[in-house]
Order: C-alpha cells, then sequence, then structure tokens
C-alpha cells in the first residue's frame, strides 16, 4: 500500500521535480521576426545550454507585421514530435495561444513629414520660392517589420515642379518592404518675368518690356524667374501684357540676320580661309544658314558660330 502511493505522488509531481525538462505555454506573446520559435511562447526549464537549444526549435511562421495569430499548443506539440530533443518533455500550460508580431508603424502625419524633408533635400532645383504640399491622398498608417526602416521618394516629374504624386519606397534592414503612392499637389508660390506690355514677334526684350510678378510656379513650364535671365531674349511669338515668360515664347535672338555681310570661315583641318558673304536668312549660335559667297557669287550653307561669323568644313 505505501509502495503504491509513492508512485502515484510521483506520477503527479512536476516533470522538473522529477528531472524531465519541461515546457510551460504562455497565454500570450510577443514575436519580432517572420518564424516563431518555442522559446517565444513558452519557458523551458531547467535553464541551461539543452533549454537553449530547445527554445530555438521553430514551430510557425509568425502572423504580419502588427496582427496575431493563434496557436494550439496541440498542433505545436505534433510538430515537434520527431524531434529528439523533446522526446522526454513534461508539457504544461495553456492550450492556446495568442501571439502578436510587433511592427514599425509609420502614421499619415510621419508621412508627410518625410515629403517635407524630401523637398528641403531638393530645395536646390527648385526656384526660390513659398512652397507647400497639400496632400490629398494618403494612408493613415503604413506598417512594416520591426528593423532599421529607410525610405526613397520619386515625384512623379523629375523636376518636381508639376508633380501631382510622390511615390515612396520603404525598405528595412536593407530589404525592400514596400511602395505607398501619395498623392497632393504643389503651391509654390515665386516672382517669375512677365510681358509688362505687348510684345511682338522678334522684339528684342529690354527692361521696360518686362516686370517680375509672384505666381504659383507648380503648373507652370521653365518660368524665368529672374529679370536676367531674359534681357536681351528675342519673342518667338506676339503677347498681351501680363503674359508669363517661358521658353515657349522666347529665344536667343539671332546672331545674323538676313542680309547681313558675314565672315566665312572655310576649315579643314588646321587649314583655314576666311572670305566675305551675305546672309540669306537669320541665324542664332549653332543653326545653319544659307549664304552668297561674294567671291564666288556662289550659294552655300554654313555654321552660325557668332555676331557676324559663320563657318564651313571644305
Amino acid at each position: 500500500m505505501c509502495r503504491l502511493l509513492i508512485l502515484v505522488i510521483l506520477l503527479l509531481l512536476p516533470g522538473e521535480v522529477l528531472g524531465r525538462p519541461s515546457v510551460h505555454f504562455h497565454e500570450r506573446a510577443t514575436v519580432s521576426g517572420p518564424r516563431i520559435v518555442l522559446g517565444d511562447i513558452a519557458t523551458i526549464r531547467p535553464a541551461g545550454e539543452n533549454a537553449d537549444a530547445i527554445a530555438q526549435l521553430p514551430v510557425a511562421s509568425s502572423p504580419a507585421p502588427g496582427k496575431t495569430k493563434d496557436l494550439s499548443t496541440v498542433s505545436v506539440i505534433n510538430s515537434l514530435r520527431h524531434r529528439s530533443e523533446v522526446a522526454d518533455i513534461d508539457w504544461q500550460g495553456r492550450p492556446e495561444i495568442v501571439v502578436e508580431r510587433q511592427a514599425t508603424r509609420i502614421t499619415r502625419k510621419q508621412i508627410e513629414a518625410i515629403l517635407g524633408q524630401f523637398l528641403q533635400e531638393n530645395s536646390s532645383k527648385l526656384p526660390r520660392a513659398e512652397i507647400h504640399l497639400n496632400v490629398q491622398r494618403a494612408p493613415e498608417e503604413l506598417v512594416f517589420p520591426v528593423g532599421a526602416i529607410a525610405w526613397k521618394v520619386t515625384p512623379s516629374r523629375p523636376n518636381i515642379l508639376g508633380s501631382t504624386s510622390f511615390s515612396i519606397s520603404f525598405t528595412v534592414d536593407g530589404q525592400p518592404a514596400g511602395n505607398s503612392v501619395i498623392r497632393g499637389r504643389l503651391k509654390v508660390v515665386g516672382e517669375v518675368a512677365v510681358a509688362a506690355a505687348p510684345l511682338r514677334r522678334g522684339e528684342v526684350i529690354t527692361s521696360r518690356s518686362v516686370r517680375l510678378a509672384k505666381q504659383d510656379l507648380a503648373d507652370l513650364d521653365d518660368p524665368f524667374t529672374s529679370l536676367d535671365q531674359v534681357l536681351g531674349m528675342e519673342m518667338t511669338r506676339t503677347v498681351t501684357a501680363g503674359t508669363i515668360l517661358d521658353r515657349n515664347n522666347v529665344s536667343q535672338p539671332a546672331l545674323v540676320k538676313e542680309g547681313d555681310m558675314v565672315k566665312i570661315v572655310a576649315h579643314k583641318g588646321a587649314l583655314r580661309i576666311s572670305t566675305s558673304g551675305l546672309a540669306r536668312g537669320d541665324g542664332r549660335e549653332g543653326e545653319r544658314i544659307r549664304v552668297k559667297n561674294i567671291s564666288t557669287n556662289k550659294m552655300i550653307y554654313c555654321r552660325v558660330d557668332g555676331p557676324g561669323i559663320v563657318s564651313v568644313e571644305f
């Protein structure tokens, strides 16, 4: 009778008292990586090298960052039944475990700050102006795995002005973690050159014919933001007073006008010969125009090199 009582008591004692390692499952657990190991969801006794090895046994994949997952301890035990490390384990604790995965969260306010930082870092590419970004559509929150997070912003237009969206690509610990497209509008208020009076096609711009005016630059295509950029340029089309001047309606003035006497420089290698000619058309630097050679009375095509100077290769 005494022997039977002693045997029952031994069976009821916890495993660690009998010298067997024990695994005590928790009710809840938190993980950070993509895999759940036994040590994440249970306490293993007695402590030591054997317990450390058992703790590293993988049992399941983690939920998505910021999400939870219910684990059945029965399924965990079954998944490890072929592992020799747990052949003599005393399994204890909860039958269900709720596992939550940690996450890095980026709020809408932080997204706007990322775009603001991008604009500040690229201020050298933007005109001197008051710049405001009105974010019209963005996620309230982005969720990423735990780790060192970095990002790259790409505007919908390379010169940033006129961009209506910004793509942000994120990495975690150097690995791609996802992209987010933010819709918005840049308001860029600055001074641009405008016609102070009606300007005719072919007219050369002077300080009296142009002035600076404040405009929203976001939708403008390469405007002039200082008077020095436009003075001396030539109108390529007629415009009314107040028209914003850009490279669609002005250009460099012709260096050679039709009817001008020009110097023709004929060259081949190091050999150069010059003669006089008569321009038969207007030409800007680098353009080719017809020129009448006065000496031979022949028409030739020459490249405009400067005021009153053209060249041809023979």
